[in-house]
Order: C-alpha cells, then sequence, then structure tokens
C-alpha cells in the first residue's frame, strides 16, 4: 500500500467524522449504505486481519 498508517487513519477519521456531520439519520437509505462501506473499506486497509476475519461473517 502506498500511504502510511496514519494518512490511513486519517482517511478513516475523517470519513468518521463526515458521516457524523452530516447527520446520517437525514442522508436517504442508498446513500448511509454506501458511506458505511466506505467506512468498512477504509477500516480494512487500517487492520488488514479485519477483512480476513469478516469474510467468516454472515456466510451459511
Amino acid at each position: 500500500m502506498c500511504s502510511t498508517y496514519g494518512e490511513r487513519m486519517a482517511r478513516l477519521q475523517q470519513a468518521i467524522d463526515d458521516l457524523a456531520a452530516d447527520g446520517p439519520a437525514g442522508l436517504p437509505p442508498d446513500v448511509l449504505v454506501e458511506r458505511i462501506a466506505l467506512l468498512w473499506t477504509l477500516v480494512e486497509t487500517v487492520d488488514p486481519d479485519i477483512a480476513r476475519r469478516r469474510t467468516r461473517y454472515g456466510r451459511d
């Protein structure tokens, strides 16, 4: 990955702050889903082990 851990954390923190500032309750459902998916993508870039573990959940 090109960016440093600190840069990835900063992007994640900004995305969380942006979502909080926009007020999730006021967002259309499809936009909210998209924003939460982005958060998970950013979390996975900060901690790749989360991505590996997440694949085990929700698959019946």
